[in-house]
């Protein structure tokens, strides 16, 4: 994944988590940020590579 997409994308999770106000969707929100923040920073997604 290309970093700017990476840092992109955690940008926009962390702001559209500062705005929502319906726990489950934050508990999602959250889980995602987790998940892009845990990727690695350089060659892509493990499961897209096997």
């Amino acid at each position: 994944m290309d970093e700017f997409i990476r840092r992109k994308n955690i940008e926009l999770f962390r702001a559209k988590l500062k705005r929502e106000c319906d726990p489950e969707l934050r508990e999602t929100l959250e889980q995602l940020l987790k998940e892009y923040e845990a990727l690695p920073r350089e060659g892509g997604h493990p499961l897209i590579a096997a």
